[in-house]
């Protein structure tokens, strides 16, 4: 009797541990299979070998997985979902631009975004004339507001903050291509630039500021004046010259775009006596020496110009009656009195007021 009992019970036993054999190799199979998913197999299948995955600031993770749904840089969505819930990555804010790979695995995917291995910008920072038109050019570039940007570049606090007054901030600025973040903000961004203007202003171009007898802010606020005044850049550093002339025996600038800036319209087409009497202490008609600051952000060019100037004894320039953009040079004011008439005939020739 106790025999035959048995022999049901470890059949039953059999089956049982047959079946739980074939589930704990199923559930293994399965656990493989996703394993392999999540560390080897691509999850990132698009046509381009790489792919720009730009993450706004402060973003959560649903919203990056839906990103990467929309943009169509994900192959299983679910699965990316189920991954960041197990490693405790659904919790974290996420933002930055990335460079996404075709053929990338879940993991290589996310601990790219968890940690943060960014694709930089190559920022270019333009020589422009106002705050408002530097701001609206760099934040098209990066993850920045550009109305909150021009408020940061008008403050006097921020170019306190540097040593700078606010007439004097636009000195601090070089236009360049610089190497940035997507996702900075403007107090990182103006430390970055405030140092890459510590970095222009090395010993070399100290010394040769210094030879021309001005500072580094007089350099800018020359160089944004010749600057407007040129067409051709080969004619910088003559025209620096000139005003440098004018600088070293106490004759005023008298600078046309110094007059333009004062009356609030760079676009004047012909500087009038009305523009000239303008009261402002950038109107070098009006006030020996230089502004009090730049009136654009000049550019290396035109500061190198400054820095090296033409070697000349010129006082006066005006430009020539056959509007190519060149100018005439002059010693004496009765030769510059005279181009100075060829030019008025021909502005009122062609009729510009």
């Amino acid at each position: 009797m106790t025999t035959k009992h048995k022999r049901p019970a470890r059949k039953k036993w059999l089956l049982f541990a047959l079946l739980t054999a074939i589930v704990l190799f199923a559930a293994g199979g399965v656990f493989i299979y996703k394993f392999y998913d999540i560390y080897f197999r691509s999850s990132t299948d698009f046509e381009e070998k790489e792919r720009l995955l730009c993450i706004p600031p402060n973003s959560s993770f649903d919203q990056v997985a839906t990103l990467l749904e929309r943009e169509n840089m994900i192959s299983d969505v679910h699965l990316l979902r189920a991954f960041a819930k197990l490693k405790g990555y659904d919790t974290k804010t996420y933002s930055g631009r990335y460079t996404i790979s075709r053929g990338m695995s879940l993991r290589s995917l996310m601990v790219r975004l968890v940690s943060r291995q960014q694709t930089p910008v190559q920022l270019v920072v333009p020589s422009v004339r106002t705050p408002q038109e530097l701001a609206g050019r760099i934040a098209k570039q990066l993850a920045l507001d550009s109305a909150e940007l021009i408020g940061y570049l008008s403050d006097a606090r921020t170019a306190q903050q540097y040593n700078f007054t606010l007439e004097e901030f636009p000195a601090m600025f070089v236009p360049n291509t610089y190497e940035v973040y997507w996702d900075t903000t403007p107090e990182k961004l103006l430390a970055r630039l405030n140092k890459e203007y510590a970095h222009f202003w090395n010993t070399k171009r100290s010394a040769q500021a210094e030879k021309v007898g001005l500072s580094k802010i007089e350099v800018a606020t020359l160089a944004s004046i010749i600057q407007e005044e040129v067409l051709h850049e080969a004619e910088l550093p003559k025209i620096a010259r000139v005003y440098l002339n004018r600088l070293h025996i106490g004759m005023p600038l008298q600078a046309c775009p110094t007059a333009k800036f004062a009356a609030g319209d760079m676009t004047i087409s012909r500087v009038l006596q009305v523009h000239t009497q303008i009261e402002s202490p950038y109107n070098t008609y009006k006030h020996k020496g230089l502004p009090p600051g730049p009136i654009r952000y000049p550019s290396i060019v035109a500061l190198n110009a400054v820095l090296q100037p033409d070697d000349n004894d010129y006082l006066f320039f005006c430009a020539k009656a056959d509007f190519s953009g060149y100018h005439n040079f002059s010693r004496t004011g009765a030769q510059h009195a005279q181009y100075a008439r060829e030019y008025q005939r021909e502005l009122n020739r062609r009729g510009i007021k």
